[in-house]
């Protein structure tokens, strides 16, 4: 049994900070570029290059665990008085803080500046944004120094009468909440209440909202080419998936396999990509899960896996998501863990071209790139004309990953880009260090452990426990750790307890349980442990076998039909593309989920090829 807890701290990377490395604490004295430090050794007093990937947090374990609750453990009201806290502590976040700071945003929004203090405090040390909800014994989520209804005459009271065309003044705004709370026989909010949550509306809702919607577009919405917010590295990060517009081949045969997806993540400051996630699958809430985690994470494994020689130095906790509209990135589970980090979503406005579209102009480059290589599809047909896809294919799954890490780093990121009139990299070292004339933002923050944000954005699932364990999708998970849940009645509901449970969907053969009581997770492996490590796409083609048998879903049952499907694959040398793709995929999860020891060789070597033509800048 693998237990596991939460660590959901971040490491701050700049002069003067006190960083573990290994067993050794060092008080980091200078950066040197985005992959190394220098740092004191405050036992031996000696200075040492440090690489970053190799600093951690060193903030005490019981502070860590204070705030092991999963993200979705919170109620909804309790996520609404996270966030507004988070909003009212934001302008202190990032910045050097002074008491005169703190006093000034506790009197503009009404609370003591002990409380603010306090909730400053507890975001920084463990970096979660849930921390923010930890309150003194007897207090209840959401209260407030002014009673709940009358906080709704405020609000009610300022959307009826102040954000209209007649605009009348603050103080008609407080005479009239007066009038409405004493008809309610309520105590009415003082007049600093009133004023101090008129002063938090936007001037953009406040010119909208009162007539002037043509003067709040001229002034706050983007012109064409730029964005908002983008102000530094990392400030928003573009989110898309595509499908490719190449044919692949299988390692064994080299038969086609069909064509891959990609989801990808551009920094629309710098236009450097952050990160990736490449499958032969549809996109998935899983797919913008893995590319998130793979923008936020040193890419170094990634790298000497596929044996680039080349750098790829972005990491770092981003500040915003710019997304389309699509399913898949409006699920409760991604909001809840993006939050959790302090990362916001902002979903594209329908109709709306001016704001960016960045990543889809990246993702029109790549794919301009990807028609030059054997076994495209072009973009239709009559741009393919009479090319053969199918028979021109050679790249495998992992050759062509391997071409795409290469155009990424020693191509696209190196060429100067014509809106940057600089390389994507130069602008992120700019951004990050600085130059003579502008101030660098420094480094951005990283997670201090990876597990924690994997964990984090998987799937999530809430099951009760039987005696069997927990079922998801006809499979049982098990482990002693389940045992005092089993038929756990809720006291509040008087029901069965629904607990959390998250899964990787590259290997369902386990699944991850937060123990309530522990805020820990804990490893459930499938009771019956005969069957082998599986991805969900190969469990739903075992589903779809074992339903035209018309045979039940048990252990033994998918066990054999795995088998089946194997020996088919096996016996069939020039099987259907459909198996091939299945089969492929299977080699694929595992490539990702362990990194390959053995040199991967591409049969055609694309890196030379890669600088013959230009790269087509984009805005």
């Amino acid at each position: 049994m693998s237990q596991y807890t939460i660590d959901r701290s971040k490491v701050v990377i700049k002069p003067k900070q006190y960083v573990k490395v290994k067993n050794d604490i060092f008080r980091i004295t200078q950066t040197i570029d985005f992959e190394t430090v220098v740092g004191v050794n405050i036992k031996t007093g000696k200075a040492k290059s440090i690489l970053v990937h190799e600093i951690k947090n060193i903030i005490d374990k019981n502070e860590i665990t204070s705030d092991g609750q999963d993200v979705s453990s919170y109620t909804d009201t309790q996520w609404q008085e996270i966030e507004r806290r988070f909003e009212i502590i934001k302008p202190l976040l990032g910045v050097s803080t002074t008491k005169e700071d703190i006093e000034t945003v506790a009197e503009k929004n009404n609370i003591h500046f002990t409380t603010i203090y306090r909730w400053l405090r507890n975001y920084r040390i463990s970096g979660a944004i849930t921390s923010l909800l930890k309150q003194k014994p007897g207090s209840e989520v959401g209260s407030s120094r002014i009673s709940q209804i009358a906080d709704m005459v405020i609000e009610k009271t300022i959307e009826e009468y102040y954000l209209t065309k007649q605009k009348p003044c603050i103080q008609r705004i407080i005479e009239l909440v007066h009038i409405e709370c004493h008809n309610k026989n309520i105590t009415p909010p003082s007049k600093n209440t009133i004023r101090s949550r008129i002063a938090k509306i936007s001037n953009e809702e406040r010119l909208k909202k009162q007539g002037n919607k043509d003067i709040a577009r001229n002034i706050y919405s983007p012109a064409a080419g730029s964005f908002p917010h983008a102000t530094n590295p990392l400030s928003v990060v573009q989110i898309d998936h595509t499908l490719m517009d190449i044919i692949l081949v299988d390692d064994e045969n080299r038969l086609p396999i069909g064509r891959p997806w990609i989801t990808l993540a551009i920094d629309v400051y710098s236009r450097m990509i952050t990160g990736y996630y490449l499958s032969l699958e549809p996109p998935s809430e899983a797919s913008v899960a893995l590319c998130l985690t793979c923008s936020m994470l040193p890419k170094d494994k990634l790298l000497l896996q596929y044996e680039v020689d080349a750098d790829w130095p972005v990491w770092g906790i981003m500040n915003t998501i710019h997304v389309d509209n699509g399913a898949d990135f409006r699920s409760d589970s991604l909001r809840k863990s993006c939050l959790s980090y302090g990362i916001n979503i902002e979903f594209r406005p329908v109709g709306k071209p001016n704001f960016g579209g960045h990543i889809e102009r990246l993702i029109g480059t790549i794919v301009k790139k990807v028609h030059s290589l054997p076994g495209t599809t072009f973009s239709n047909i009559s741009e393919r004309g009479n090319y053969d896809s199918d028979k021109n294919a050679c790249l495998t799954f992992k050759e062509f990953e391997k071409w795409l890490l290469l155009f990424i780093t020693k191509v696209y990121h190196q060429k100067k880009h014509s809106s940057l009139g600089m390389s994507p990299l130069q602008k992120w070292e700019d951004g990050i260090f600085g130059t003579s004339e502008h101030t660098g933002c420094g480094y951005p923050t990283k997670p201090n452990n990876q597990d924690t944000l994997l964990i984090d954005f998987l799937p999530i699932f809430n099951r009760t426990i039987q005696r069997a364990g927990v079922n998801i999708d006809g499979l049982s998970y098990y482990d002693n750790c389940l045992r005092p849940w089993i038929n756990y009645i809720s006291s509040s509901s008087k029901q069965k307890e629904k607990f959390i449970f998250r899964r990787d969907p590259r290997d369902i053969s386990y699944i991850w349980f937060f123990e309530p009581q522990l805020k820990q997770y804990f490893k459930i492996p499938l009771a019956d442990q005969s069957i082998p490590p599986i991805s969900l796409f190969e469990y739903k083609s075992v589903k779809s076998t074992l339903k035209t048998q018309r045979a039940k879903i048990t252990s033994s049952n998918v066990l054999l039909a795995l088998e089946e499907m194997q020996h088919h694959v096996k016996t069939s040398a020039s099987a259907s593309r459909k198996i091939r793709r299945q089969k492929q995929r299977k080699d694929n999860i595992k490539e990702q989920l362990t990194i390959k020891k053995t040199p991967i060789t591409n049969s055609t070597n694309h890196e030379d090829d890669l600088w013959d033509d230009d790269v087509e800048a984009f805005d």
